[in-house]
């Protein structure tokens, strides 16, 4: 069956939801590797082969390898430090998986989108933004610089996109600008960065972006929880947010408050750091990461 017939036969069948979310996923599995897709299987030998070659080379004294050849589009000599993956191999980008609304069946996509840093054109918004140098370190040590860069962004254009970073240590895997419209796919954007972690072996998160915040009222504070969601709060306020995770169970969270100016213009305060405990956000992650553990990666 296609995705579309397997689509329209949940959509005929009886007890259909009149809202939410369905998802199609294929895996290609076999008897005696069960608990592992086949692709994925295949992009982590990959990945074996790409460090026992890397680190091969390195013993020879070879800084780069020189082999050419037909290769693919995604094919090179090159030998990655960190993870060795393929773009193709990414499980989080195929087409393996497809999201669609209940009960209409329209596709929900475009919910992330990696891509790389031209390093002419950062320098030169580096300039433009009176930028200071781009913090190091790992997820955790880079919220305190990240957050800085983050005000002066938000001061200057009046708006900042929400972003993830991928670590592997203090090595940024990848760069993901986070798409959503919804609290719907904004859970499904976070999936797919969860596969994301996964195929790349991150082991740190770290995410900048706007959000809503609100007071919780005197009966939200006796019940212990939030009745009503910030962004749907009257006396909402704009805040500035950066937070970042990591395997080993660290967490740090940086908020700014926003004020807008008679023009719009953004001022931002200085950043305080709270504990809101587990965010459903960061959940997706945190449980593939603990699925990770259990299959030894």
């Amino acid at each position: 069956m296609s995705v579309r017939e397997i689509l329209s036969a949940i959509q005929e069948s009886r007890g259909m939801p009149p809202f939410g979310t369905i998802t199609v996923a294929r895996r290609w599995i076999d008897k005696e590797l069960d608990s592992w897709e086949i692709l994925d299987a295949a992009a982590a030998v990959y990945m074996h082969l790409n460090e026992l070659l890397r680190v091969g080379h390195g013993a020879s004294g070879i800084e780069a390898c020189d082999l050419e050849g037909g290769f693919g589009d995604c094919v090179s000599a090159q030998l990655p430090v960190m993870s060795g993956y393929l773009p193709c191999m990414h499980i989080g980008r195929s087409e393996l998986i497809s999201h669609f609304s209940a009960p209409d069946g329209s596709v929900l996509a475009g919910l992330s989108e990696e891509f790389e840093v031209d390093e002419e054109k950062a320098q030169k918004a580096f300039v433009e933004y009176q930028l200071s140098k781009f913090p190091e370190g790992d997820a955790i040590a880079r919220v305190p610089g990240m957050m800085r860069i983050a005000r002066q962004v938000m001061e200057k254009d009046g708006h900042h996109g929400t972003f993830a970073f991928l670590f592997a240590g203090e090595s940024v895997l990848n760069i993901v600008a986070m798409n959503y419209d919804s609290q719907r796919t904004k859970r499904l954007s976070f999936e797919s960065l969860a596969h994301l972690v996964e195929s790349s072996r991150a082991d740190g998160l770290l995410m900048i972006g706007e959000m809503w915040v609100g007071v919780q009222t005197e009966l939200e504070k006796k019940l212990g929880t939030v009745l009503i969601p910030a962004r749907d709060r009257v006396d909402k306020a704009e805040a500035l947010s950066i937070y970042a995770v990591t395997r080993d169970g660290r967490q740090v969270n940086q908020v700014c408050m926003v004020e807008r100016g008679p023009n719009g213009e953004a001022r931002c305060s200085d950043p305080i750091e709270y504990d809101p405990g587990v965010m459903n956000t960061v959940i997706p992650i945190l449980s593939k990461w603990k699925e990770m553990e259990s299959r030894g990666l």
